[in-house]
């Protein structure tokens, strides 16, 4: 089965076309179970039923491009549920969660996201094992397999 799986690098660019986002640098973290993608200005707009439950509607803004001058993106999405999420130091947090498309190279599924702050992390999206899960293999060594790397800085 390995050898129908397509190998992505440890780091890629990743698209999000549900929201008009062609290009995000995101780790591909096995460690991880769920993606997570750094938000700024979450709020609650509206709501909506999902299995039975009134959820909320939030919009938020996606930081894209440069960490010098990134572009902020507004996406307005449909909270699907909520999941506590670990972090590295064991701390607790009760994250929402939203779904959309995700592709990173030949890798084209729906997903579901958490939405967090990544504020001082490298990468703004981490793209965690269910997303991953028979669709991918990782190399651990290598980056970008699938995706151009960034423009190098001037």
């Amino acid at each position: 089965m390995s050898d129908e799986l397509p190998v992505l690098g440890w780091k890629e660019h990743v698209s999000l076309p549900d929201w008009g986002i062609p290009r995000l640098r995101a780790k591909l973290d096995t460690g991880a179970r769920t993606s997570a993608l750094h938000v700024e200005d979450d709020e609650v707009i509206d709501e909506h039923e999902h299995e039975g439950q009134i959820l909320p509607v939030v919009t938020f803004h996606v930081l894209v491009g440069s960490r010098e001058t990134p572009t902020r993106h507004e996406v307005e999405a449909p909270v699907v549920g909520y999941k506590v999420v670990r972090d590295t130091g064991g701390k607790a947090q009760r994250r929402p969660v939203v779904r959309t498309r995700i592709v990173i190279g030949p890798l084209d599924t729906e997903a579901d996201v958490t939405l967090t702050t990544r504020h001082g992390m490298n990468f703004r999206m981490l793209i965690g094992r269910l997303t991953m899960e028979d669709r991918c293999l990782v190399d651990p060594a290598r980056g970008y397999l699938r995706t151009s790397p960034p423009p190098a800085p001037r």
